[in-house]
């Protein structure tokens, strides 16, 4: 019986780091550095407005990384519009395309919604 204990409790110990790991522990990347998928610094970025189905739903909050100086995912406040809840998600920055100046999310809104929640 001890045995089936120990096992137990390792088994839920396992689990729970394993839960714990999938977060991932993102960073806020500094004003100066350069973003190559936009051709422009992090201060330039920060606040742009992100447009869907030529719609603008939301503006960049943050660029994040998970290591600093290195640019991985953009932190885009939702207005509540265009199918879009009303929060603040990473979005990877390959979800991204820059056209006719401006800046496009290529993901719908129910993919963003399974996308992580920024909370700062």
């Amino acid at each position: 019986m001890f045995a089936k204990t120990i096992a137990l409790t390792f088994l839920s110990s396992a689990l729970l780091a394993g839960s714990a790991l999938a977060q991932t522990a993102w960073v806020e990347i500094e004003d100066n550095v350069q973003v190559s998928a936009f051709n422009a610094t992090v201060d330039q970025i920060d606040d742009w407005d992100v447009y869907a189905g030529g719609e603008m739903v939301g503006e960049v909050e943050e660029v994040v990384g998970t290591e600093a100086g290195v640019a991985a995912a953009l932190v885009v406040d939702f207005e509540g519009n265009g199918g879009f809840a009303d929060q603040d998600v990473v979005i990877p920055l390959d979800q991204f395309a820059w056209e006719n100046g401006q800046l496009v999310l290529n993901a719908d809104a129910a993919a963003v919604g399974s996308m992580e929640i920024w909370n700062d």
